[in-house]
């Protein structure tokens, strides 16, 4: 039986405990890639297991579930990738869309020293790609390059993050993090840009490469400024104007 015959509560069976969804509905510039005559179709065969996690290891919550998965898509929630090297942590953030290439599992990478993990941060769906991918990729081959162009996306976010690193001024590396922050959750606001990311000041500090109480003093000179201020609610106001590092 083809993907696109297989019904839902078949490939449900096949993982259990796991629901499932379309990463059409993911990601549905995919279907652009698919003959209009055969995108129904293609929207079933791209159905796919829904995983979800809480505030917990991403590859702990998965667990056995989705063993022939080679990589998963964020639907809902952040994930922090945490990369670890000489008792040092350094953090990148992943949120809906965003792809993530197993394994994901804390181990070393190509005999590499340092250490990646995959933390939940609060509750996440992510849609496992795996078996039904591959036989829809046969017959589309095209659905291949959404994937490809997500990851070309992500990398070129990931030189920007490292440029950020760069710069010597920590409130300059908190603002561009959360001009960044802003383009990808913000809400645009009369009185600000409003970021809806609990973020602690340690947290903060790993994705800016800076210590917490550093980054405390900064996020305190800069609220005083009127550039960034924590809300009660713990989302974030980041101000309209810029400032250049």
């Amino acid at each position: 039986m083809r993907a696109d015959q297989q019904p839902d509560d078949e490939r449900a069976r096949s993982n259990p405990g796991c629901s499932t969804i379309s990463l059409a509905r993911v990601l549905p510039e995919i279907l652009a890639s698919v003959p209009a005559d055969d995108r129904h179709v293609a929207e079933r065969a791209l159905t796919v297991p829904l995983v979800t996690a809480d505030d917990v290891d991403v590859a702990d919550a998965i667990g056995a579930q989705i063993p022939a998965a080679f990589g998963f898509v964020i639907v809902e929630g952040i994930v922090l990738k945490e990369t670890t090297l000489a008792h040092r942590s350094a953090l990148e953030l992943h949120g809906p869309r965003d792809v993530l290439p197993p394994p994901l599992t804390a181990v070393r990478q190509l005999e590499s020293r340092a250490v990646s993990r995959y933390l939940a941060h609060g509750p996440v769906s992510l849609d496992a790609i795996e078996t039904h991918f591959r036989q829809a990729a046969r017959r589309w081959p095209g659905i291949t390059d959404i994937l490809h162009d997500r990851l070309g996306r992500q990398t070129h976010r990931a030189s920007m993050h490292l440029a950020m690193l760069h710069l010597p001024r920590i409130e300059d590396r908190v603002i561009a993090l959360f001009s960044d922050l802003a383009e990808r959750f913000g809400r645009v606001t009369a009185d600000g840009i409003l970021i809806d990311l609990p973020l602690t000041h340690e947290e903060i500090g790993g994705l800016v490469a800076s210590r917490r109480p550093t980054v405390t003093i900064a996020l305190h000179k800069l609220a005083a400024d009127g550039l960034l201020e924590r809300l009660n609610d713990k989302r974030w106001k980041l101000a309209r104007r810029t400032i250049s590092p």
